[in-house]
């Protein structure tokens, strides 16, 4: 049985899923405030990232995939089929094993789209576990690493998407750039001791990007030349501001860094 917190939560949750405020709700019971609003407002996070939505070439891809995969295999003798575990088993039986294939094909999804790239039919799936991820981690200093993760995660997809493509992914690349600038602006809301730590990380991070740019610089033209150039005079700005905030000197007055406010919006 349901204790009487359970109740009022669930309640409140199709009430929250009707259109009510969480702060409407939270004055219905004021005496179960403190305990309902956290799991209120972690509820309405995770239920506002965006879905999974694969494209419709990653879709078309993968389709064909799997019919080149069932024509190798009909050509394969098998010997053994899951069908029989599903026809000759008890119940009880086959309705755990179908529990373990879910839970299978559960890890392997997320698994496997950890390696994933954009265009990949499990790219959505990455970025999604990502995102849940990022909800369900309510310590700043968490955050931080975060987005550090991602943006080091970015960075590794925009060098990699352009070794198989030999194209400028330019929303990628706006980004990686963009997860540096939030890792930087939750860095510096620490504590002193633990901001310095996570300052000189996100300089790391930017050296990185800098040198992925600068190893695509040569093999690209056109319009993409002017993207990178940018990109790297960005990473260029960044660098001197960090440096700026690890080792000011005593006469200068606190840089605004403007390169680390704007964020990038590369179409």
């Amino acid at each position: 049985m349901k204790s009487k917190i359970e109740e009022i939560f669930d309640h409140l949750l199709n009430e929250i899923k009707k259109g009510r405020s969480v702060e409407d709700c939270l004055n219905e019971y004021p005496q179960f405030a403190d305990e309902l609003e956290p799991l209120l407002r972690l509820a309405t996070n995770i239920q506002e990232l965006p879905k999974p939505e694969p494209s419709q070439e990653a879709i078309a891809a993968a389709f064909e995939k799997i019919k080149r995969t069932m024509a190798e295999e009909k050509r394969k003798e098998i010997r053994f089929s899951f069908r029989k575990i599903f026809t000759l088993q008890p119940a009880i039986i086959r309705a755990v094993a179908a529990v373990v294939l879910i839970v299978i094909i559960g890890w392997t999804t997320v698994f496997l789209s950890a390696k994933s790239l954009p265009g990949d039919l499990l790219y959505p799936v990455k970025l999604f576990t990502e995102n849940v991820q990022y909800v369900l981690t309510v310590n700043p200093e968490g955050k931080t690493q975060l987005h550090l993760v991602f943006a080091d995660k970015r960075t590794n997809e925009f060098w990699l998407s352009f070794k198989e493509g030999e194209e400028i992914n330019r929303k990628l690349l706006s980004t990686m750039l963009n997860e540096a600038q939030l890792a930087l602006e939750r860095a510096e809301s620490l504590p002193a001791e633990r901001s310095i730590k996570f300052v000189e990380s996100v300089e790391r991070c930017n050296h990185r990007q800098m040198e992925v740019l600068e190893k695509i610089k040569p093999m690209v033209c056109g319009s993409d030349t002017s993207v990178i150039n940018e990109a790297i005079n960005l990473c260029t700005e960044r660098h001197h501001c960090i440096e700026h905030k690890l080792h000011p000197a005593s006469n200068i007055e606190q840089c605004p860094c403007p390169c680390w406010e704007k964020g990038c919006s590369w179409k």
